[in-house]
């Protein structure tokens, strides 16, 4: 079961089949970096110092291709003792390029599971089943991470566990010295992707990376794969780097950089460190600066002690904490407010959505903000928008048909109700409220609402939907969704809002926090969105389903692509099995609801 954002945009992940890094052109292979057996002479025979692995085939116990089950590697990194040798041998041992374990397979691939054995190899997991604290655990007990989902966890968890956000220039140097290091990139209307950074050069392609996705390669650079989306980069330095070994092969040395910009986790308008009661500086003043912005403090309060520390920005911190569900809202800042702040700062510089219909010839600032968009989603970039800034040309007539494919709408090409209420999810900003539109809802069968209302309450007597019946039949015809098809999904997601998050929050679908939701009394609560009633819970899972993300699945009876989309493979999920779960006790459900 995976407890993974289903909306077409949120801070989870987004399913749509927009274009994805990993499915790129594969890098030029590089010659391998080649760490040679290495023998001595004996008065019998050669004994074999340590095995070496330069990344040409597999090590041995590193070939499962049950990609959810970790595999035991036989070299492991050491924190304390880092060193660029032993963590080129770490990532060429999986052998990524030619692993069956990452090989594209059944519509699955595999970015994510690599991270996770390679960072577990290293002694600083990344991983991929984590528990509703977001600590790793066990295969099957607690829930799987997905690409998106990865970026999440560093910025919700990675302070925790040692990773921090740094700069190109720092993951590259990082990583010479053999700390591992990630390049990420979470993809805010689709899938996105993960790869590691591997000891080398930096370029003007990026910092080298080792990958798997669509394409497999064991030396590569960023821009190779990622191109040119905005790629985060992560490090875990909390180990001792003791200079053994160095770089792995000689590489001219990387120039020192600038005392980069500090990560942001999501916002340069939020200081990197952390700060408590007491604190004073810049750092101080930017944070003031930023709650500021979010309107949790006033200019006036900010003057009485600007860049310092004191009642006043504590009280402002943990109301924010507070209405983000952070705990404890201690008014301490760390690295759970900072990247909640980021992201919300992220928010207010989204491109705003044209409210006028638009198509190819129109022109003017809505046109502009329609090209920003695209451009802030990954369908256009700020060159092809150079070329006509606010001309509806064929240039933006196909980033727009690439989104309209990627969500599920009719490819025309032509921007109208639909594309602005896809456009508006993608942005994560709210939509106006409103009937779903779709095909006029199918007769009801199985007798009167009443009736079916009272079979549904029958099936979810004891469970945590318990007396739900009636708004399940409401919601089915308000949103044009069978009922049958949500009381799958909740069983899969929740089994019935009884495990795992679902109750607390009052969400049977597991929803993670997306701006869209608070139409229903969403807010956030870590990651998840808690609504106000099981109600509001339930209505949010059916506007979801009813709405253009899933709309064609839904009105095509195509559940493996709902699923695909909803699931993906592509993040190591068993969508295939998952598919014939939902239609088999869609079946059941749908006999017993009907009579």
């Amino acid at each position: 079961m995976t407890t993974l954002q289903r909306t077409a945009s949120s801070p989870g992940p987004a399913r749509t089949d927009a274009p994805r890094a990993d499915t790129r052109a594969p890098a030029p292979q590089q010659p391998a970096q080649r760490n040679t057996l290495a023998t001595q002479r004996n008065t019998d025979a050669f004994v074999a110092q340590a095995p070496r692995f330069d990344g040409s085939k597999p090590a041995p116990g590193t070939t499962n291709t049950q990609a959810w089950i970790p595999v035991d590697a036989p070299v492991r990194g050491n924190p304390s003792n880092r060193n660029a040798n032993t963590y080129n041998e770490v990532l060429n041992q999986f052998a990524v390029g030619v692993n069956p374990r990452y090989t594209p397979r059944g519509g699955n691939t595999y970015c994510n599971i690599f991270v996770w054995d390679a960072t577990r190899a290293m002694g600083a997991e990344i991983p991929h089943w984590v528990d509703g604290a977001g600590n790793p655990t066990g295969v099957g007990k607690g829930r799987e991470l997905n690409a998106n989902a990865t970026v999440d966890w560093l910025h919700q968890h990675g302070g925790e566990q040692g990773w921090r956000k740094v700069s190109a220039e720092e993951a590259q140097r990082l990583a010479n010295q053999g700390h591992p290091a990630t390049a990420v990139w979470k993809n805010p209307s689709g899938i996105g992707h993960v790869a590691m950074v591997r000891p080398g050069e930096i370029t003007s392609q990026g910092p080298a990376i080792a990958q798997a996705g669509g394409r497999n390669f064991n030396n590569g650079h960023v821009k190779d794969s990622f191109g040119t989306r905005p790629v985060e980069y992560w490090v875990n330095d909390s180990g001792k780097a003791t200079g053994g070994g160095g770089s792995p092969t000689p590489t001219p040395p990387t120039p020192t950089p600038p005392t980069p910009t500090p990560g942001t986790g999501g916002s340069s308008g939020v200081p990197q460190v952390d700060l408590k009661r007491g604190a004073e500086g810049p750092e101080v003043k930017k944070l003031q600066e930023a709650l500021v912005k979010l309107g949790y403090m006033t200019h006036e309060q900010v003057s009485t002690g600007p860049g310092t520390f004191g009642p006043k920005t504590e009280a402002a911190v943990a109301k924010f904490q507070t209405e983000h569900g952070i705990s404890p809202n201690s008014g301490l800042y760390g690295p759970k407010t900072r990247a909640a702040m980021g992201a919300e700062l992220d928010k207010l510089t989204r491109p705003a959505v044209p409210q006028s219909d638009l198509k190819r010839g129109s022109q003017g600032p809505d046109v502009k903000l329609l090209q920003d968009a695209l451009v802030k989603l990954g369908h256009m970039t700020p060159e092809q928008v150079a070329t006509g800034p606010g001309l509806f040309g064929p240039k933006t007539e196909n980033a727009l048909k690439a989104f309209q494919s990627a969500h599920g709408l009719t490819v025309d090409g032509e921007y109208g109700p639909q594309s602005r209420a896809a456009l508006t999810q993608a942005l994560g900003r709210s939509p106006s409220p409103g009937p779903v539109t779709g095909p006029t809802p199918p007769p009801v069968t199985g007798g009167s609402d009443a009736a079916r209302a009272a079979r549904i309450n029958d099936m979810l007597k004891n469970s945590g939907l318990r007396g739900q019946g009636e708004h399940i039949v409401a919601m089915a015809k308000k949103y044009n969704v069978p009922p049958e098809l949500a009381l799958a999904m909740f069983q899969k997601e929740a089994q019935w809002n009884t495990t795992g998050l679902a109750p607390k929050n009052n969400n049977p679908g597991n929803l993670r926090f997306a701006e869209w939701e608070t139409q229903f009394g969403g807010v956030k609560n870590g990651g998840f969105t808690k609504f106000p009633s099981v109600e509001k819970g339930v209505e949010a899972y059916f506007r979801l389903l009813g709405g253009p993300a899933y709309r064609q699945f839904v009105d095509n009876k195509d559940w493996q692509g709902l699923v695909n989309k909803y699931a993906p493979p592509s993040d190591g999920n068993d969508s295939t099995t998952y598919a014939r779960q939902i239609t088999q006790w869609m079946e059941q459900y749908r006999a017993r609801i009907n009579g």
